[in-house]
């Protein structure tokens, strides 16, 4: 199950027997355990807290049997219960294919669940986008196969986060264009717990009446200083050798991985000699073209693609493509100054 599908279900339903929470994304988390937390204890208090009938067990110190247990107790008050367990990868056995009695125990009690309790099992130590990570998500899913509900958090589209995004912004009252909203969920990479933070301080300081520019972000998220990369793409694709030595002093003097951002630079060139090839003309047909290619990009990328396109020949990308894979290749060894490497870029590229 998808976390926006938990939500609904918890808004309409009542709750499961047990849950299984997989994967570490943050954001969807904390909002369906406390929709869980209130639709089984009816309470608006902290989700997790061990109080108003929510019990906590941490599964790297105690064992699934223990947990069990307690859920088959009956309490004095009655009312229902929430019990978490926490680290629930501390109760699988430390050798792959070793025997294990949890699942059976599991079975047993799902079977025949107590009343009034419910059952959150927390395993959020593995990322769905770590590739090394899913046979071990995998693991743990069959290992809790017995639990009735499993909601897999997985790190959220770039679509899905903007619209989420969106919806944060409106609630918050924030008045932001959307091409900065764009850039804003770009920089932090789909985080929406960071999303969220970073939105919130963003309407603390602006308030209501304000529009929130760029300048906003880039005093207000560490990360956007960032955002000089796209000032530096853009002068690469205006061909203004000036505006791109000065931005990239800048960035060296903050210390930027160059290697990545070689990386990002290389794709926007390779989508601009997409667009060259294929005859694109303006924004929305650059967005239409990469969408039905399952490749979403925003209006101010589809813009910037395009002005590539229209400043390089199709034999100038092709070179822009060889200088790019040398770069890289240059950064990634032994070498005295990444500042020379990618100064030599940059008088390729506008020459």
């Amino acid at each position: 199950m998808k976390p926006r599908q938990a939500l609904q279900a918890l808004r309409k339903s009542t709750p499961a027997a047990g849950y299984l929470f997989l994967g570490n994304e943050q954001y969807y988390r904390d909002r369906c355990r406390q929709a869980l937390h209130e639709a089984v204890l009816g309470s608006t208090s902290e989700a997790g807290a061990e109080s108003d009938g929510a019990t906590e067990f941490d599964l790297n110190e105690r064992t699934i049997e223990e947990l069990i247990d307690d859920a088959r107790t009956l309490t004095l008050f009655g009312g229902n219960r929430l019990i978490i367990g926490w680290n629930a990868e501390g109760a699988l056995p430390r050798r792959t294919g070793a025997k294990a009695a949890a699942p059976t125990v599991l079975e047993s009690y799902f079977e025949n669940p107590t009343h009034g309790v419910t059952i959150l099992l927390e395993a959020g130590r593995y990322d769905w986008s770590i590739r090394d990570d899913k046979p071990k998500i995998e693991r743990v899913a069959q290992f809790f196969a017995a639990v009735p509900v499993r909601i897999d958090f997985e790190q959220p589209s770039a679509g899905e986060a903007l619209s989420e995004a969106q919806s944060i912004a409106r609630s918050l009252g924030l008045a932001i264009a959307p091409d900065t909203l764009a850039e804003l969920v770009e920089i932090l990479g789909n985080d929406l717990a960071r999303i969220a933070n970073d939105l919130e301080k963003l309407s603390l300081y602006a308030g209501q009446e304000q529009q929130v520019g760029h300048e906003d972000i880039e005093l207000l998220v560490p990360e956007a200083r960032r955002r000089g990369i796209y000032e530096f793409s853009d002068a690469l694709a205006r061909r203004d050798r000036g505006r791109a030595l000065e931005v990239l002093d800048t960035l060296v003097q903050s210390g930027e991985y160059w290697p990545m951002q070689i990386n990002m630079l290389a794709g926007l060139f390779r989508q601009a000699l997409v667009v060259k090839e294929g005859g694109l003309r303006n924004p929305n047909q650059v967005s239409g073209f990469f969408q039905q290619r399952g490749l979403r990009i925003w209006p101010a990328r589809a813009r910037q693609v395009l002005g590539v396109a229209r400043q390089f020949s199709l034999a100038e990308l092709e070179r822009a493509l060889v200088a790019l894979f040398q770069a890289d290749r240059d950064l990634r060894r032994e070498r005295p100054d990444d500042r020379i490497i990618v100064e030599q870029l940059v008088l390729r590229l506008t020459n």
